[in-house]
């Protein structure tokens, strides 16, 4: 009973979660990546680092923070059973660290705490 009990308190949690790409056989967006300004795309090295691009000319941290916040934690949660995820931190500015290219895309890299 116990073990049923266990799959309906998952399952009910993972009904509302956004479904991860690969999951999603149709490539809609979620309502959580729909209401978010920039979308953002998400690698993952072997060696563990999350790699996060965003299309965003212009922008700044403060504005793709939430775009590029949603993978990773969905990708945490997913693979290590946790939201929680260090990010690379700039230590002239103590915020998160990011380079821009040419085209104006932000790059982020963060690591899954657990």
């Amino acid at each position: 009973m116990r073990a049923v009990v266990t799959l309906m308190v998952v399952g009910s949690v993972l009904a509302g979660c956004a479904v991860p790409d690969r999951l999603n056989p149709f490539g809609r967006r979620t309502a959580a990546e729909a209401s978010l300004p920039f979308r953002a795309a998400l690698r993952a090295d072997r060696d563990g680092t999350l790699l996060v691009t965003v299309k965003a000319p212009g922008a700044t941290v403060d504005a793709v923070r939430e775009s590029v916040r949603l993978p990773v934690t969905r990708h945490c949660l997913l693979n290590r059973g946790s939201s929680d995820a260090d990010w690379v931190i700039d230590p002239a500015s103590g915020d998160w660290a990011y380079t821009v290219d040419a085209q104006g895309t932000l790059n982020f890299q963060a690591r899954c705490r657990a």
